[in-house]
């Protein structure tokens, strides 16, 4: 059975020599191939260059045509699966937010999700999945998205359409979905089209079956929770069982536990996986496995702020592998670990860097809202001007130390992210996570200095 890393580009994209000692450690923890999500990171060409890498529209200068097909190959070379992901329906904001493909969004306001009404999807996403292809004649799978479509039959035409079809609204996405892998089957008949099966859940067999999805996708169901709250209908075990010769599972090692998280709890992963391998057992031979996909999202979508960091997440890639692959007789304490050894974390300085800033956030934000701080430097008593100094000698000085602490760790973060992915990135990480605590902690500094060399105030000013 696969176990396939995905790794999301679209967020946070790994330079060449870091992706390398990536795909070696991943393949030496147990993984047998890679999941890459391009988006904007593809070096779409011709008259959809403005979409991908090469109008650098990303802000990374990540991936030229020569790195894409030097990534593919490096992970053959490895012994590794290579499979691509284009989303074809949903998440395609990084296409859609461009002013010439605007025409094609489901709703104007969002560039999410697009419209399969109009015949210039198809040809969109057609040209996308065709440059893909031409970079790798050799794939055995093409995975083609299609999950969380938000929007369906909500411009006019999808409403008309979808109103003269029995299936309603479900028959515009299940026909989008069998005209697209008509067509890849069409170039490439051996490719094996992969898709996640979210949008397929509520939708009842007998619709599934007129589609004939059961010939042309292998679904990836995929689940995030933790064991407690892990929980599949056996409905849909039943209907996949029936429908799909080959099923995959969806599971995480990050990104799935908050969209602005910054650490990767180990155990709350490891702890989907050992439910994914109970759920496995559990349906026997009903159900056709062919592997499973370790997510690690990097956003929740193309809008939305960076989550854990990869560095940050390999002890959490390295133990959901280790838990798939152990044995019985393996001690849980050699499977299951918040650190790895040096020479096992590519981009460990990084991590222990990030480590080292949570700490200090709580430091500095438990001083920010300190009684101390609340009593005698509120904002009331700085804007009036009323406080004795004595009291904010000892808030300037604790401010002080831990801003040139913050700035130093600072430094630090980013000579180590500069090495992992491109200034967009690092400088997103800084901007959302680091420098808001520093701001802060520089007014407060500012606000105590000030204060603590003026007298006692008589009055509140006026």
């Amino acid at each position: 059975m696969h176990r396939i890393v995905h790794l999301d580009l679209k967020g946070a994209p790994l330079k060449i020599p870091y992706l390398e000692k990536i795909l070696l450690a991943a393949k030496s923890w147990g993984a047998t191939g890679v999941l890459l999500e391009w988006e904007d990171t593809f070096p779409y060409s011709s008259h959809l260059m403005d979409i991908g890498s090469l109008s650098n529209i990303g802000g990374d200068n990540l991936y030229s045509l020569v790195e894409v097909q030097h990534i593919l190959q490096f992970a053959k070379m490895n012994g590794l699966e290579a499979i691509q992901l284009i989303q074809t329906i949903g998440h395609m904001e990084f296409a859609l937010k461009h002013p010439a493909y605007r025409g094609l969004r489901e709703i104007d306001r969002s560039p999410a999700v697009m419209c399969p009404t109009k015949p210039q999807s198809q040809v969109l996403v057609r040209e996308m999945i065709t440059q893909a292809m031409a970079v790798q004649p050799d794939a055995t799978y093409l995975h083609i998205g299609a999950d969380e479509v938000w929007h369906t039959a909500v411009c006019p035409d999808c409403q008309a359409k979808a109103a003269s079809n029995k299936h309603r609204a479900a028959s515009l996405y299940l026909e989008h979905i069998r005209d697209l892998t008509l067509f890849i089957k069409e170039k490439r008949p051996e490719l094996i089209v992969l898709m996640w099966d979210d949008m397929l859940r509520s939708i009842n067999i007998d619709t599934l079956r007129e589609y004939n999805l059961g010939s042309l996708v292998q679904p990836v169901l995929w689940h995030y929770n933790a064991a407690e709250c892990f929980n599949i209908d056996p409905n849909l075990w039943i209907t996949y069982s029936q429908l799909f010769p080959q099923v995959w599972a969806g599971s995480a090692f990050k990104g799935a536990n908050g969209s602005c998280e910054v650490l990767s709890p180990v155990r709350r992963y490891v702890s989907n996986h050992e439910a994914w391998i109970a759920e496995i057992k559990k349906c026997g031979g009903a159900i056709n496995f062919a592997g499973i996909i370790l997510t690690g999202w990097s956003r929740y979508d193309h809008y939305a702020t960076l989550c854990e960091l990869l560095p940050v997440s390999l002890p959490s890639l390295a133990s959901c592998l280790r838990i798939l692959t152990k044995t019985e007789e393996t001690p849980q304490e050699l499977v299951v670990n918040d650190v790895l050894p040096p020479c096992e974390w590519p981009g460990e300085q990084l991590a222990r860097g990030v480590h080292g800033f949570l700490a200090l956030r709580e430091r500095g934000l438990a001083l920010l809202n300190c009684d101390l701080v609340t009593t005698w430097l509120n904002p009331w008593q700085i804007e009036r001007q009323y406080t004795v100094p004595i009291h904010v000698e000892g808030i300037a000085l604790a401010g002080q130390h831990m801003l040139a602490e913050l700035r130093v760790l600072q430094a630090d973060i980013t000579t180590h992210l500069n090495e992992i992915t491109g200034p967009r990135s690092s400088e997103e990480w800084l901007k959302t996570f680091l420098e808001p605590v520093a701001g802060k902690l520089a007014a407060l500094c500012e606000a105590a200095h000030c204060r603590a060399n003026c007298d006692a105030s008589v009055r509140p000013a006026v």
